[in-house]
């Protein structure tokens, strides 16, 4: 997966987690976002909490692994 594909993704997830479209995505004036710091701040911890939750799985398919 390269890296735009990688965003894509992860800005398709913390959509559907948050409501909110991901930095550097487009929204319309419509859509309603006016405060982009919140917005900003969000993605920030969505961001850590996705590649926390993601280090946890490799590390777990890693250890099953080693055990076979």
């Amino acid at each position: 997966m390269k890296a735009n594909e990688r965003f894509e993704y992860m800005a398709e997830l913390f959509y559907k987690a948050t409501g909110h479209m991901a930095p550097g995505k487009d929204s319309c004036a419509a859509f309603g976002v006016t405060d982009t710091d919140e917005r900003d701040k969000q993605w920030k911890l969505w961001v850590e909490d996705f590649y926390a939750k993601l280090f946890l799985l490799h590390e777990s398919n890693a250890n099953c692994i080693e055990n076979n």
